[in-house]
């Protein structure tokens, strides 16, 4: 991985952590094919544009966004992390069953 895309990463690992987001399902530049699971949140590089999106049911993609800046993704990434974080606890709260277990909603909250 080339020395900006590691710096990218560390930025958003460190703002992961920050948010106490770690628990969540995501990939930070790890190849599209590569740790693929089922509604996780990814942020690639793929020729001149940084791409985020969510995968569903059987890793498949969904909603895709393309950006020229790393910094536009990165807001994008967060703020798809925090829509998660949210639907899923309401999900939690109606008594429905969230999209998969974590202890950021299936805790008492």
């Amino acid at each position: 991985m080339e020395s900006k895309l590691q710096e990218y990463k560390e930025i958003l690992e460190n703002d992961v952590e920050l948010l106490g987001y770690e628990a969540l399902r995501y990939s930070i530049f790890e190849g599209t094919e590569n740790n693929r699971q089922e509604y996780q949140i990814r942020v690639e590089k793929s020729n001149d544009k940084f791409e985020v999106y969510m995968t569903a049911d059987r890793a498949s993609v969904e909603g895709k966004y393309e950006f020229e800046s790393f910094f536009d993704a990165m807001s994008k990434f967060l703020y798809l992390m925090q829509l998660t974080v949210l639907s899923n606890r309401r999900s939690v709260q109606k008594g429905e069953k969230p999209e998969y277990p974590c202890s950021l909603w299936d805790k008492n909250i």
